[in-house]
């Protein structure tokens, strides 16, 4: 059923198209007011650097690092109303912390919706979850194991 959603094939799919649209620079905020705070605390002081950041950061996610609901949730941005969230959250070299980012796709744009280090329960945010961790999960998981 559709309760799998997104597949491992499907989320690949949108990594590539997210990072396609940043490359085309495509990128819009699906809410400017809260991009502020955030870019604010990332230390992003132009945000034309913020796109360059994000599609660094995005190569650096895998599919496994999905960290939304399944089926994704939809978004209630005005920009982006009833399209598709999709969450991801990985220990990203480039930041040194674990990061959680949070896009939607629409007519060939990527909408960014979240960004910033991961909290170990996202609140306060709409349509946020509890970070699944990807990777990092597994990891403590097999050292807990040995």
């Amino acid at each position: 059923m559709h309760y799998d959603r997104p597949s491992g094939r499907e989320l690949d799919k949108r990594l590539g198209e997210a990072k396609a649209c940043l490359k085309d620079q495509k990128g819009l905020f699906a809410n400017p007011a809260k991009a502020v705070g955030e870019l604010y605390h990332l230390a992003m002081n132009d945000a034309g650097e913020i796109w360059k950041l994000i599609y660094e950061l995005l190569e650096e996610i895998d599919p496994s690092d999905y960290a939304g609901t399944r089926p994704p949730q939809k978004s209630y941005e005005k920009a982006i109303d009833n399209r598709e969230l999709f969450a991801f959250t990985w220990m990203s070299p480039k930041m040194g912390k674990e990061m959680y980012i949070k896009f939607a796709l629409r007519e060939g744009l990527y909408y960014y919706v979240s960004l910033h280090e991961s909290r170990k329960v996202e609140k306060g945010e709409k349509n946020e979850m509890p970070a699944m961790r990807g990777r990092a999960l597994r990891q403590e998981e097999n050292a807990l194991c040995s």
